[in-house]
């Protein structure tokens, strides 16, 4: 379990989110050893909520709130073809632009990299949206 700092619309517990990185703003901020201990890419679940806050000058509102977070698996959108749980795949971004869409984060957002190479653990029951021939795995 890891104690950091999240914006308030992220503070229930239960909620998932995935870290990208320190604002430029943030290197000169007291508290960013403690906002920003988590790996780049990665997602978190809250799994509790302590109700301290802090201020900050970047997030809205200007606080951030104390909770402890769990990593959970990482999922990405593959091609079906090689989505086979147990699977050692090489990855490649899809060639789309619809950032507005519901699994951009997981997909054309991701941070995983051209030709990555990873394990796929379990298979989910999402489809892409837009007709891509692509399905939510939860990768290792």
């Amino acid at each position: 379990m890891v104690i950091t700092l999240v914006p308030k619309n992220l503070t229930k517990e239960g909620s998932v989110f995935q870290y990208f990185s320190p604002a430029q703003e943030c290197n000169v901020c007291n508290l960013k050893n403690v906002c920003h201990n988590l790996k780049p890419g990665s997602y978190y679940k809250i799994v509790n909520f302590r109700n301290k806050e802090h201020k900050c000058f970047i997030h809205e509102g200007d606080k951030v709130y104390t909770v402890e977070v769990e990593e959970e698996e990482r999922r990405i959108m593959l091609p079906k073809k090689i989505a086979k749980e147990g699977a050692k795949v090489t990855y490649k971004k899809p060639d789309c632009d619809d950032f507005e869409c519901q699994f951009a984060g997981i997909c054309i957002l991701s941070y995983t990299k051209d030709k990555s190479k990873f394990t796929v653990n379990t298979l989910l029951v999402n489809k892409c949206p837009r007709g891509y021939d692509l399905v939510e795995a939860k990768i290792e």
